[in-house]
């Protein structure tokens, strides 16, 4: 599982400017023990029937609670972060690729793609993921003559993730993932967005999911 995930920091240009004012998604602004203590995390994530916001909301809380868990400040949520999560994620899926790097110009690098969303200033970092919506299914790249992933297989059917496992599983990969904990554990980023799109791989459902992380929201 550890060669899905290619890790990426960037760092940006320090600067100053001003922030513009952006709906928070209803998730976002609710009391976390309010949403620990209601059905919607422990409902199965269905792609058919998918509450989108909720499983970002899911992995945006859960990377929060390991960040506080070892003494850190908590990231908050930023529109333009998630913009540029959400617009990786749906490029990856859409172009069919798993990469850092987009092959559209405009789109090539994490600091291209958060410039393009706003976030101009600052340092920031991404992290990547293609993650089952079966709990315990195991996906396994065959490379073949390079180390890009030619072919996929998988271990085993697997049980359904509600939205709380998911999120669980997937923050606790990126953890043993040492570029990709230093990421979610970096003290210089106060701001998050997370943005995951559906797709299939051999026939299975899974998640695109990019993490996207700034010192800075403008």
């Amino acid at each position: 599982m550890k060669r899905l995930l290619f890790p990426l920091v960037v760092i940006l240009v320090l600067g100053a400017g001003c922030a513009h004012h952006h709906p928070v998604p209803t998730y976002y602004k609710l009391p976390e023990q309010e949403m620990k203590r209601g059905k919607k995390l422990s409902a199965t994530v269905r792609v058919d029937s998918l509450d989108l916001e909720l499983l970002e909301w899911a992995v945006f809380s859960e990377t929060n609670q390991q960040r506080q868990r070892l003494g850190l400040a908590p990231t908050r949520y930023d529109y333009r972060l998630q913009a540029a999560a959400r617009q990786h994620s749906t490029e990856m899926v859409e172009m069919k690729y798993f990469d850092h790097n987009s092959p559209v110009n405009k789109n090539e690098t994490v600091k291209r793609r958060l410039k393009n969303a706003g976030i101009r200033y600052g340092a920031g970092g991404e992290n990547i993921a293609i993650h089952p919506v079966r709990k315990r299914q195991e996906i396994v790249f065959r490379l073949t003559g390079s180390d890009a992933p030619k072919r996929y297989s998988w271990r085993n059917t697997g049980k359904q993730y509600t939205y709380g496992q998911f999120a669980e599983d997937l923050v606790l990969r990126w953890l043993n993932s040492a570029p990709h904990r230093n990421n979610i554990l970096n003290r210089g980023y106060r701001f998050l967005g997370v943005g995951a799109m559906p797709s299939r791989v051999e026939g299975s459902e899974v998640f695109y999911v990019t993490q996207n992380f700034s010192s800075t929201n403008f």
